[in-house]
């Protein structure tokens, strides 16, 4: 019996047009794939409008929901909200093909679509890269925790949150600038 049979699509039955589908994943879900995960209680909710047209199959997701992760500064467990939006087209041909993330192509006799896989990556892509309790981004801190990422330079708490605007001013600053590769802006026409 196939383990992930809860999230086979079986698209010749459906009636041309959207259909909705909804799955609630949890811990279980994860538990299929038989990976380690570094988060806990997840509670993801999908929405899937699957369109079905005469030569292709049009799939779009939206995920929603929580999880608790550890903080990477205290290690602390806090809920992260996680959100993400996809769109997977299938077309018909002569072999499965899945190399390219958004349109993949499957046999002509095929008649369901197994999306077990991508759920679970469009879910681990929602995850933050960087994974800071909001307590710290408030400047609320364990004084004893505070006092050792002090001590040992670990974090700078201030640059935690995301600036795309610190990237631009890097390139501005030439008092931290070899002098020799400065002469090299010079050429700059």
């Amino acid at each position: 019996m196939d383990k992930l049979k809860n999230y086979t699509i079986v698209f010749s039955s459906l009636p041309f047009g959207v259909t909705d589908f909804t799955y609630e994943i949890s811990q279980s879900f994860f538990d299929l794939f038989e990976i380690e995960t570094d988060f806990d209680n997840p509670d993801i909710n999908v929405d899937l409008d699957f369109e079905k047209n005469s030569t292709m199959l049009e799939l779009f997701f939206k995920i929603n929901g929580k999880i608790t992760i550890p903080c990477d500064i205290t290690g602390e467990n806090f809920d992260q909200k996680i959100s993400n939006e996809a769109k997977l087209i299938v077309k018909f041909g002569d072999e499965f093909d899945d190399t390219d993330s958004e349109i993949w192509i499957i046999p002509r006799d095929e008649y369901e679509l197994n999306i077990a896989q991508v759920l679970y990556e469009l879910i681990m892509l929602s995850l933050p890269v960087k994974r800071i309790h909001p307590d710290v981004l408030e400047g609320n801190i364990d004084p004893e925790i505070s006092d050792l990422l002090d001590e040992y330079s670990i974090y700078d708490i201030s640059q935690l949150e995301d600036n795309d605007n610190n990237n631009d001013d890097d390139d501005d600053n030439d008092d931290d600038i070899d002098p020799r590769w400065a002469k090299l802006k010079d050429l700059k026409p």
